[in-house]
């Protein structure tokens, strides 16, 4: 019986290998993404605590001056934090995209994995048929030698 073989498996080798780094690309997007949400969370953070201490020296009674460099010190922490979010939007964009390709990929390596079952499945048949055959003939020749030394047709004689 010949041993199952696939046409396929160059192809098959490949897809994987491509799934395999559209899942690494999506990781690292997922991974930078992640760094980029924790700096811009930072930011705002920070950003918070000046304009909460600005709040607090404007109702405490600060000189002017005090309080122009706090809202300097506030409003450059508000364009540090719009740079972020803009920084944090082409993270997603990035992390849609990998996941997009890490779907295609799957995909792809699910449609040569699918025709791999279809061939298993077909081989496994032509397989099963070939031993039922061959057991057959088996049977039939083991059959044939008993009754050959009967020399008439005669099922009395």
């Amino acid at each position: 019986m010949k041993p199952f073989r696939f046409a396929l498996e160059a192809v098959a080798t490949v897809r994987k290998r491509i799934e395999g780094e559209a899942l690494e690309a999506y990781a690292q997007a997922l991974l930078f993404q992640q760094q980029v949400l924790r700096q811009f969370e930072a930011s705002q953070r920070e950003q918070n605590a000046v304009w909460d201490e600005l709040r607090r020296e404007l109702a405490m009674g600060c000189p002017a001056a005090k309080l122009a460099r706090l809202r300097g010190h506030a409003q450059g922490l508000e364009q540090e934090c719009k740079r972020r979010h803009t920084a944090l939007q082409q993270a997603e964009r990035a992390v849609n995209a990998g996941l997009q390709r890490m779907l295609a990929a799957r995909q792809q390596r699910e449609v040569v994995e699918k025709l791999r079952g279809h061939q298993r499945a077909h081989h496994d048949r032509d397989v099963a048929h070939e031993t039922q055959k061959f057991l057959d003939e088996l049977a039939t020749q083991r059959a044939t030698p008993a009754l050959a030394w009967r020399t008439t047709t005669d099922p009395l004689a």
